[in-house]
């Protein structure tokens, strides 16, 4: 059997990283420690707790040691098919938000 690509891999761990940053990215400009407005309920209850700056470092550290696992692991097909769904998945929760907010004039 062979092993997953390792190109394919890479560029889901950039489209994954570059979704995230824009994310918190966002959710600091946007909802700031108002943990009311956030609908990610884990995202919420962590500004609410800690603020909106330690909510976007524990955030981080979470996807941080989620691919650190991951490149420990590449090359296990269950590791790569979670890096995919997984990136696919915030990219599907993201766009319709980033719609919301006006950056975006797709028909």
């Amino acid at each position: 059997m062979s092993s997953p690509s390792k190109k394919v891999s890479l560029l889901f761990v950039f489209l994954l990283l570059l979704i995230h940053t824009t994310d918190m990215w966002l959710t600091r400009y946007f909802i700031g420690n108002e943990w009311e407005r956030e609908s990610f309920l884990p995202m919420s209850y962590c500004i609410k707790w800690f603020g909106i700056y330690n909510a976007i470092w524990i955030s981080r550290i979470g996807i941080y040691v989620m691919l650190f696992a991951y490149f420990l692991n590449w090359e296990k097909r269950g590791w790569h098919y979670f890096l995919i769904v997984g990136t696919l998945l915030y990219w599907a929760t993201m766009i319709p938000w980033i719609r919301t907010l006006g950056y975006t004039n797709w028909p």
